[in-house]
């Protein structure tokens, strides 16, 4: 298991503005890889990566509007 914080600046937000915030990266036992975005005018953006290759993201404006929330699956081959 690891996990990480950085602080970004100067990056565009998914409501279109630049700004800072904070990115989090974790590798744990329920998700392969986490990735969360943490924007300074609230928006947020989610991203989950699961052992069996299936992955949800989610995108969400400062104002709670969801511009994204899906999950997809890995198809298995025939």
């Amino acid at each position: 298991m690891s996990a990480a914080t950085t602080h970004f600046v100067d990056v565009a937000a998914p409501c279109g503005r630049n700004g800072e915030g904070d990115h989090f990266r974790d590798e744990d036992e329920e998700c392969l890889i986490s990735d969360e975005w943490f924007y300074a005018c609230g928006c947020r953006s989610y991203q989950h990566e699961y052992h069996d290759g299936t992955f949800s993201r989610s995108v969400i404006r400062h104002d709670g509007r969801v511009l994204i929330d899906e999950l997809i699956a890995e198809h298995a081959e025939h």
